[in-house]
Formats: structure tokens, sequence, C-alpha cells
């Protein structure tokens, strides 16, 4: 399990949320991907082959939780969470 945390000073938690739900959507189109979302809770979660990612938007952050599959390799569980880290880094640029 990786939890990634990042914090936009200033930004509401809609805001965080539209951005990024925007972000997931692209993805689930582009990847294949099973996307559920919960704009009352401002959260949602992405999952593909056994690989599960939950974020939650709060004000002025946004925290995603990634979970894998035991059998996953290491350099593959790393690109997926660098991949994610640069979305998110990128998100109000």
């Amino acid at each position: 399990m990786s939890v990634i945390v990042r914090k936009y000073p200033g930004k509401k938690a809609q805001e965080i949320y539209e951005a990024v739900d925007g972000v997931m959507e692209r993805l689930t189109v582009k990847m294949g991907l099973n996307y559920e979302k919960d704009p009352g809770t401002r959260a949602g979660t992405v999952s593909k082959m056994g690989i599960c990612g939950r974020y939650l938007a709060k004000e002025g952050e946004v925290t995603v939780d990634l979970h894998f599959p035991m059998l996953l390799p290491g350099p593959m569980k790393r690109r997926v969470q660098e991949n994610i880290e640069r979305r998110l880094d990128a998100l109000f640029v």
C-alpha cells in the first residue's frame, strides 16, 4: 500500500475534486480502467487487474491510497505511483 498526499494551498475541496475527476475520466478511457466516483464525498476509486486506487479531495489537498496485488513486480508499482504523482504535481499548473 502506498499513500500519496499533495497539498494545494488556497484551493477548495470541490476545485481539487473536479480537477482530479477530469484526470481520472481521461485515464479511464485511455487505459480501460474501472472508475467509480462519489461527488457527494469528493472521492473516487480506480481499479484494474488487482490494482486499486482511491482518492479523497479535502480543503487544500488530495490523498491517494494505492493497493497493489502481492505478485506485482516492484518496478511496475513504482511506475504506476510515479505516473500518478506526475499528474497530481501538474494538476493546477
